[in-house]
């Protein structure tokens, strides 16, 4: 069980740490990251429908099954689409990091009240950033299509917000912990 909470506990560091890391890369270079990301994930499902086909035409054809080629022209035609229409993507993709960001947020106010439940005092600023974590959160899925510079600073400055209070609240339910 202790070896379990160890990986938990180095999860949530890592995760924060890439929080972090994804939210400056979103302030200071917003449109390079967003569209990077994309392509990769373009590039990683015109991989993925490119190997299936393969596959499909390599296997003896009376081995051939209809379920591969379809999962590859999916796969195709997911790369195509997200390669032809970025922006509706993007779209989606800061619904997706606003639903994220709520559920991250809701979860840091859990662990908040965890903190105050040991008597530390930091608990009531985590808990403050962790509702203006939702609230953000709540903004990016209300305006999903308004991807602006500034919305995607503003989003930046959120995740890297997020992994922060991971970070203090970790450390903080360590020491409450250690007390204990």
């Amino acid at each position: 069980m202790q070896s379990f909470l160890n990986v938990v506990k180095s999860n949530i560091v890592a995760q924060a740490i890439i929080s972090i890391v994804v939210g400056l890369l979103l302030m200071f270079w917003p449109g390079i990251t967003i569209v990077t990301v994309l392509y990769l994930v373009g590039v990683v499902f015109a991989v993925m429908g490119i190997s299936s086909l393969v596959s499909y035409f390599r296997t003896p054809e009376a081995e051939r099954q209809v379920g591969v080629v379809a999962t590859g022209v999916f796969f195709c035609l997911v790369a195509l689409i997200v390669f032809l229409f970025p922006q509706v993507i993007a779209g989606f993709f800061s619904v997706v990091l606003g639903i994220i960001l709520v559920i991250c947020g809701a979860v840091n106010a859990v662990r908040s009240g965890e903190l105050k439940k040991y008597g530390e005092r930091s608990w009531g600023f985590s808990m403050g950033l962790s509702v203006l974590i939702i609230i953000g959160g709540l903004v990016v899925i209300a305006n999903p299509f308004e991807t602006t510079s500034l919305f995607v600073f503003i989003l930046g400055l959120i995740i890297a917000a997020n992994g922060i209070v991971d970070l203090i609240v970790d450390a903080e339910l360590r020491k409450a912990i250690k007390k204990a």
